[in-house]
């Protein structure tokens, strides 16, 4: 029995894949322990998935530019030293880095170690930490063939992104029971992301007028963050909608069961979640995202149709809520999106990844 060590934390849209990945190699007889990083949210994250005690904090900070380089340097080696003292203690047998910060200063301790690392990059754009760091890996993983233009030469596999395997396998009636919701209305799903979306948030509370004869036939599931939940709560109020604000879900298997249509920005692992559940959906890309990664992943995803895609500087007054009608307002479009979002969904990713690292452990 060996041990692997994932570092996934920063994230959710880091974290969750990890989780996935630990799964498969669970089912493979091997330990596996989780680095991640000091926010509350990876914590929440690894609560909610049962891992709490498997999860490692890693001191480790994301690049904030030339002005704040020697932080950045004094938290990096930090996070090198603490990496590889846990690696040693634990007799990692690999790494497997799943993009991000905490993934560059494990892969770096890894390296010095002489452990082998892989690296699994979501994104269609890579991060610096897996263009820096791919050409020592033992093997990178890659969630679109797009992203391997980006990578220096290095060969990549296309395994798309893992998803956790309880996704997409419960059914819209049990959902609505498991979140308390009503039987017969349609859901409307608004996902921040892990720490919340404020352009979102405030584009879907602007598009509420467009939906206002659909108020008594819709419900609003609305995930905003926990520093906007609040905010977003008030702005319900009055407005003749039945909607359910909360700041992070840890039922998530639910959500995406339940929903007729989920609007999200475009992270590599909501994506793949959205393609496991074949929920039809409205994308839009986090305007500051790394090399405006987000639009290309967006772009990749609903080439075919799966999703419809805008960017948040065109969502000015009620544009997100007449997008909602018109999708749900057209039962055949619906259908082909579930259809082309089903096209997308790589189930195999987990066991595949799993699969190429047992060797070394």
């Amino acid at each position: 029995m060996g041990q692997l060590a994932i570092a996934c934390g920063g994230t959710g849209g880091h974290l969750f894949p990890g989780l996935a990945v630990a799964e498969a190699v669970r089912r493979r007889g091997h330990e596996v322990s989780f680095f991640i990083s000091t926010k509350a949210v990876d914590r929440r994250a690894l609560s909610g998935a049962g891992e709490e005690k498997n999860g490692i904090e890693i001191p480790a900070v994301g690049w904030s530019g030339v002005l704040g380089a020697g932080s950045f340097a004094v938290h990096f080696l930090s996070a090198v030293r603490k990496a590889g003292e846990e690696m040693r203690v634990k007799k990692v047998g690999a790494l497997l880095g799943m993009g991000g910060f905490i993934s560059g200063a494990a892969s770096v301790a890894a390296r010095l170690g002489k452990i082998p690392y892989y690296l699994h990059e979501s994104n269609a754009i890579p991060g610096r930490a897996t263009r820096m760091l791919a050409k020592g890996a033992k093997k990178v993983f890659v969630g679109f063939s797009e992203c391997e233009s980006g990578l220096g030469g290095v060969k990549a596999a296309v395994t798309g992104t893992p998803v956790r395997n309880r996704l997409g396998k419960m059914g819209k009636e049990e959902a609505l029971k498991k979140l308390g919701l009503h039987p017969h209305r349609h859901l409307v799903v608004v996902l921040g992301g892990s720490q919340g979306a404020r352009g979102l948030n405030e584009a879907m509370l602007r598009g509420l007028g467009a939906l206002q004869s659909e108020s008594q036939r819709m419900q609003i599931l609305h995930l905003a963050g926990e520093a906007h939940a609040e905010k977003v709560r008030r702005g319900y109020e009055g407005t003749g909608f039945h909607a359910v604000v909360m700041g992070f879900c840890d039922e998530m298997d639910a959500v995406y069961g339940a929903a007729e249509v989920v609007v999200a920005r475009s992270g590599a692992g909501t994506l793949a979640e959205l393609a496991a559940c074949q929920v039809p959906s409205i994308l839009v890309p986090f305007p500051a995202a790394a090399g405006d990664h987000q639009m290309a992943n967006a772009r990749a995803y609903a080439h075919e149709g799966a999703a419809e895609v805008i960017a948040e500087k065109y969502l000015e007054g009620s544009e997100l809520g007449q997008r909602i009608a018109r999708i749900l307002g057209d039962r055949i479009r619906c259908e082909r999106m579930k259809k082309w979002a089903k096209a997308e969904d790589r189930p195999q990713a987990a066991e595949m990844i799993a699969e190429a690292i047992s060797h070394d452990l």
